[in-house]
C-alpha cells in the first residue's frame, strides 16, 4: 500500500472510529433513559398490583355481603341481567424511538341505571358488589396496559444494551487497532522515506567532494 493510500485509509478509519464512538455515546444515553423508564414502570406496576389486590379484597367482601343478604340465586340473576362486554384494542406508543404496546379498553364501570336492571329491586348490597367488581376490572385493564408497556420498554432496553456492547467491545476496539496499525505503518514509511532522502543527500555531497578539480 502506497503512502497516499495508507494516509487515506488512516483518515477513513479515524472517521469511522469517531462515528462509532458517537453512536456508542448516543446509544448509552438511550439505554440509560430506557433503564430509568423500566425502573419507573416496575414501580408503577408494583403499585398497580397492590391497588388491584386491595380492590379485589373489597369486591370479594361486597359479594360475600350480597350473598348473605340476597342469596346466591338472586346474585346469579342480577349478574345475568347486567352482563356486558368490555372491548379492548392493542395500540402503540413511542418511547425514546421505540414502539411499545398500549392496551386501550372501554371503561367497564357503569352507573346503577346502566346495568339493564332496576337497582331498587336487587338491593344496595348487589349494586355495591357490582361497582366494586367493575372498579377492579378497570384497574386490571390499566395494569395490563402498564405491564405491556413495561415489557416493550424492557425489550428495547435489552436490544440497545446489546448494540452498546457490540460497539464498545467489538467495533470500537477493532477500529482502534486498525488506526494504530495504519498510523504505525505510515510512520515507518515516513521514517524510511526520510532516511532514504538523507542518504541520497549524503551521497550527493560525497560525490561533489570526490570530484577531480578541473584545470
Amino acid at each position: 500500500m502506497s503512502g497516499r493510500r495508507t494516509r487515506m485509509a488512516l483518515l477513513l478509519a479515524r472517521s469511522q472510529l469517531g462515528l462509532a464512538r458517537q453512536g456508542q455515546s448516543l446509544l448509552e444515553h438511550k439505554r440509560d433513559a430506557l433503564l430509568r423508564e423500566v425502573h419507573d414502570g416496575m414501580r408503577r406496576a408494583d403499585a398497580g398490583r397492590a391497588v388491584l389486590d386491595d380492590a379485589g379484597l373489597l369486591a370479594g367482601r361486597a359479594l360475600a355481603e350480597a350473598r348473605v343478604t340476597h342469596g346466591d340465586d338472586a346474585i346469579a340473576a342480577a349478574a345475568a341481567a347486567a352482563a356486558g362486554r368490555v372491548s379492548a384494542e392493542i395500540g402503540s406508543a413511542t418511547i425514546m424511538g421505540a414502539s411499545v404496546p398500549v392496551v386501550v379498553a372501554t371503561d367497564p364501570r357503569r352507573r346503577a341505571g346502566e346495568r339493564d336492571r332496576d337497582p331498587l329491586s336487587v338491593g344496595v348490597a348487589v349494586e355495591l358488589a357490582a361497582e366494586r367488581f367493575e372498579s377492579e376490572l378497570a384497574l386490571a385493564v390499566d395494569l395490563a396496559s402498564a405491564e405491556a408497556r413495561l415489557r416493550g420498554v424492557a425489550r428495547e432496553a435489552r436490544q440497545t444494551s446489546r448494540r452498546v456492547n457490540a460497539l464498545r467491545f467489538r467495533v470500537v476496539p477493532a477500529l482502534q487497532a486498525e488506526v494504530r496499525t495504519l498510523a504505525f505503518t505510515l510512520e515507518q514509511r515516513e521514517r524510511e522515506d526520510h532516511f532514504r532522502l538523507k542518504l541520497m543527500k549524503s551521497r550527493r555531497s560525497a560525490g561533489r567532494v570526490r570530484a577531480p578539480a578541473r584545470d
